[in-house]
């Protein structure tokens, strides 16, 4: 289930990943270097409807019938097993961001008495991490005792040695292995958190100081969802079809290249040209990485520097050798006094410069000794002057204190600890439901629970009372101001109507006083005609925008 779970989200939210399902304790042996009870159900290929159905099959599949194809035993090695999950790796000719093996089992010491299995497993083990093959197991079971084997897979013996020599790091192989999972929901939930490995973004150098300097990667921390985009297909072999973009001369039908373009900037009365590469490269004023300009205590930064998504940094020990060590002395540092780095960013080249804030975060575990965040920095954008707007506020009206109160109580009542991914956006949802069905050739989709609707039912069970006092406060109150407001808008609307029908209306003189909205369609159309401009084909706004351009020209 696990599994199949796995699969439907990767073909939804990372379809150009890789997976492939191996077994190993099965009495028939399926595996390319030959070894005993290893089976390789599923290649490693991008997840398919067919990959889907034929683990849903397996799921179906009765007792007697898997011990009739598959078997059971226990006489599997963990170094055959790696290293045969190893050999589907090197089989794919395709370049891997990133490559690991989640290791399902409930045997906590597989290889109890065998000493010469228990090395080469350890071995294998290394030889994984040489390879830069992440390990991860998943244990399962009350009695399940990592300290038997697996500890020693996960943790080398010269972990502890290596981190006298270099300094405490920040690796996912030093953290205490997580407590055994019983529950299959929580199984679920370790699963979808190993699997959504974030990529790194982007590589950068982060200089601390002249000399020294610290090798980071940069991941994103939230990204909104939004569906995907749409592709265009041959209709005879529905292939991807891919556009091309060129220039011709129109005397000669010479390909124009890049190098023969050229932009100009206008500076009096000359125009001073510019290379395609000269124009982009105005933009480089720094070179790309990240610049220590100084540290603010945590109270300087304010709710409302926020204008951009956060990203997060975290060592790369194979940039630069000696980064976590620094990078680590730095976090602890800034935990310690409660204070915020401030930091020059230049993501790549030729993008702007950003000023970011680095707020520390500390590794925190659940209750099973899962991680759920790691420690690291989170880079927070700081605006610039113009990312600064000011709003106008003509008139407001006030609420009167007994309203407040009645509202504080409402609230009070009504409060939960919001969490953003247990709220999925049912229009894409919906969509992805009837992909599923046409993939997998499902006749009913499976119902999409919107739980952006609000719960009318628990909102009247916990706040019942106070929600009708509220009502009774404010919206009656004010039912008979609401009247009188709303006839005097009419009268306002109508006596703007009369003006708008007016053969003498004074079009430039309404444009400036911002009420072109008011417009009618006759009376733009009259007015751009007079004027010799083209109406043809163009909807109001087009119109408005026409009779505004050329009234502030």
């Amino acid at each position: 289930m696990a599994v199949h779970a796995s699969m439907m989200r990767k073909a939804i939210s990372k379809p150009y990943d890789l997976m492939a399902v191996v077994f190993f304790n099965t009495r028939e042996a399926k595996n390319p270097l030959g070894y005993s009870s290893v089976y390789v159900l599923q290649e490693l290929q991008r997840p398919s409807a067919e990959n889907v159905l034929a683990m849903e099959e397996f799921i179906d599949m009765k007792d007697s019938q898997f011990e009739t194809k598959f078997g059971h035993s226990i006489t599997a090695s963990i170094h055959d097993s790696l290293r045969t999950c190893q050999s589907v790796f090197n089989t794919s000719e395709k370049r891997h961001a990133g490559r690991s093996i989640l290791l399902f089992t409930c045997r906590d010491d597989p290889h109890a008495g065998d000493d010469q299995r228990r090395r080469q497993a350890v071995t294998k083990a290394k030889d994984l991490k040489e390879s830069s093959i992440a390990l991860e197991i998943l244990h399962m079971g009350t009695s399940f005792d990592v300290t038997k084997f697996y500890k020693d897979l996960i943790l080398p013996d010269d972990t502890e040695e290596e981190e006298q020599q270099q300094g405490e790091e920040l690796t996912r192989e030093r953290r205490t292995l997580a407590n055994p999972t019983t529950r299959f929901e929580e199984l679920m939930k370790r699963v979808s958190q190993l699997e959504n490995k974030q990529r790194v973004a982007g590589k950068l150098v982060f200089t601390l100081a002249p000399g020294v300097t610290v090798a980071v990667g940069i991941y994103s921390v939230v990204k909104k969802s939004r569906k995907p985009t749409k592709k265009r297909l041959w209709k005879n072999t529905n292939q991807e079809l891919k556009s091309i973009h060129k220039d011709y001369l129109m005397d000669t039908g010479e390909l124009v290249s890049r190098s023969d373009y050229e932009y100009y900037q206008k500076y009096g009365n000359r125009k001073i040209g510019l290379t395609m590469d000269e124009a982009q490269n105005i933009g480089n004023v720094y070179k790309p990485g990240m610049q220590l300009l100084g540290f603010k205590p945590f109270s300087w930064l304010k709710n409302i520097y926020y204008y951009k998504e956060a990203k997060f940094i975290y060592p790369k020990e194979e940039m630069l050798k000696g980064s976590t060590k620094v990078f680590t002395a730095l976090l602890e540092r800034c935990q310690a006094r409660n204070m915020i780095a401030l930091v020059r960013l230049v993501v790549r080249q030729r993008t702007s410069v950003a000023l970011a804030a680095l707020v520390p975060q500390k590794e925190v575990l659940d209750e099973t000794n899962a991680q759920m965040f790691p420690p690291g920095f989170l880079v927070y954008h700081l605006p610039f002057a113009d990312n600064f707007g000011t709003v106008e506020i003509k008139s407001r009206s006030r609420a009167k204190e007994r309203q407040v109160d009645a509202a504080k109580r409402v609230i009070k009542k009504l409060q939960f600890e919001y969490q953003p991914e247990n709220f999925d956006n049912p229009d894409i949802e919906t969509m992805w439901e009837i992909i599923k069905a046409l993939a997998l050739n499902r006749s009913q989709l499976e119902p999409v629970v919107d739980y952006t609707v609000p719960n009318n039912e628990q909102m009247e069970k916990r706040a019942g009372p106070q929600l009708r006092e509220f009502d009774r406060l404010v919206f009656t109150s004010t039912v008979s101001q609401s009247a009188k407001i709303q006839s005097a808008t009419s009268a306002l609307l109508a006596s703007k109507r009369v003006k708008i029908d007016n053969d003498n209306l004074d079009v430039e003189t309404m444009v400036r006083r911002g009420q072109a909205q008011q417009l009618t369609v006759p009376v733009l159309k009259s007015w751009l005609t007079a004027r010799g401009m083209s109406i043809t084909g163009k909807k109001k706004a087009e119109l408005m925008q026409a009779v505004i351009d050329a009234v502030c020209a």
